[in-house]
């Protein structure tokens, strides 16, 4: 295998990509159920031939940096619903459910991150990148229609959701600020969305399974602000219109386009141009902006995990409620 470096790696360290969520606590049974996604993401590759199995094994793996701990990169609400849904809603549940609600929330997460860096060029087009995309793609839509199939759902609930996501990806539509941002993230994480939607409804009513889905779009978007704020100097480097960029005035703006237009020719942030943008973002308070917005992300998503009587998953979500910024 040629060498592989994560895209997701952090090359050097600042007050920005310090920043993080709360560490929830991972219990025993929560690494099992990470570990059984896992396996279904690596049970997509076998009908690759051997050599091409491998090293799809091994792409995945370098992704996280740990053996078979690919989806260590996810917060754990976006698949630990599986888990505590059940245990706050005592419910008969085939396995059958279980084990296609699994699969198909593995690699919906998978295909998320992967068609993202594949379209963005952080991971090189070739044909096992792309084969590895082809065959996960078969396997979560087989996955989805058979759980569909298992607890009643019309099967164009899968078409909607599948749609939703290509086209978000796909064809973008312009921004009118932070709000739209939001809105367009949750239907670019629309094959997120899908499972739960089902998943919920299998345990306690169509209700449950459209606000077991808002959960994870309310949670999902405070991952997305927090991400952005992480990332933004690279996102100032890449030209990219983040969430940050979406709160920054008309003087702040012009301020990130004159440190993208300088640092380019540099394949790095100009150190003056940055130095006036940082003070900008410190002087008009738009990192702890962001922050308080994430918070409530997390709050509305929490209540309605109690609305619905899922104390252990609100706690969870609240448990990710993210510290300070460093000075």
């Amino acid at each position: 295998m040629t060498d592989f470096t994560s895209p997701l790696a952090i090359t050097s360290a600042s007050r920005f990509n310090a920043l993080g969520f709360g560490v929830p606590p991972l219990p025993p049974v929560l690494l099992e159920l990470r570990t059984t996604m896992q396996l279904r993401l690596q049970d997509s590759f076998r009908h690759l031939p051997a050599p091409m199995r491998h090293e799809a094994s091994a792409m995945v793996e370098a992704y996280s940096g740990h053996p078979l701990e690919f989806f260590r990169l996810f917060y754990q609400p976006v698949w630990s619903f599986l888990h505590w849904v059940l245990v706050d809603t005592p419910a008969p549940m085939d396995q059958t459910v279980l084990d296609d609600a699994c699969t198909a929330q593995a690699l919906g997460l998978f295909l998320h991150l992967w068609d993202d860096h594949l379209c963005d060029g952080q991971l090189k087009t070739t044909q096992l990148s792309l084969q590895v995309r082809t065959d996960a793609w078969a396997a979560y839509l087989a996955a989805a229609r058979r759980l569909a199939q298992q607890v009643g759902a019309d099967q164009a609930l899968v078409d909607e959701h599948t749609a939703t996501y290509l086209a978000a990806i796909y064809l973008p539509e312009p921004l009118r600020g932070l709000d739209d941002f939001c809105a367009r993230f949750e239907r670019q994480i629309a094959i997120w969305t899908l499972v739960p939607r089902m998943f919920g409804r299998a345990v306690a009513g169509a209700r449950a399974g459209e606000d077991l889905a808002q959960i994870l779009r309310a949670f999902s978007n405070a991952w997305r602000l927090m991400d952005d704020l992480q990332d933004v100097e690279d996102d100032v480097l890449a030209g990219v219109e983040s969430a940050v960029w979406q709160v920054l005035d008309s003087n702040g703006r012009a301020a990130w386009s004159a440190c993208h237009t300088r640092s380019q020719p540099l394949g790095k942030l100009d150190p003056d141009s940055w130095a006036a943008l940082d003070a900008h973002l410190q002087a008009t308070g738009c990192v702890g902006q962001l922050l308080a917005i994430t918070g409530e992300w997390l709050d509305n998503a929490a209540t309605l995990a109690d609305t619905n009587h899922w104390p252990s998953l609100a706690a969870e979500i609240r448990a990710h409620h993210p510290m300070p910024m460093a000075a």
